[in-house]
């Protein structure tokens, strides 16, 4: 068996955000992980967005740069346009 080594993606606003990048992702069969860091974690809150909480995903190396612009993506989707 071997050994995934992962790479960090983010971070992500949020777990739920997180989580919907994840299921496009099972549905692409790309393997990931969700990892959260902050206090939610130290508390065993989720689903929850506290200053100082940060969601990542963690992705095999080969679909780094997939699921980077993904990510992209979809948080800029969420960004309101810039008046000119």
């Amino acid at each position: 068996m071997t050994e995934i080594k992962w790479k960090k993606i983010g971070p992500i606003p949020g777990r739920p955000f997180a989580e919907m990048i994840g299921e496009i992702l099972r549905d692409r069969d790309i393997p990931y992980e969700i990892l959260m860091d902050g206090i939610a974690t130290a508390y065993g809150f989720s689903g929850v967005n506290l200053v100082g909480n940060e969601v990542f995903l963690l992705v095999p190396p080969q679909h780094e740069e997939e699921v980077q612009e993904l990510v992209n993506r979809i948080l800029n989707a969420n960004q309101p346009e810039q008046e000119q």
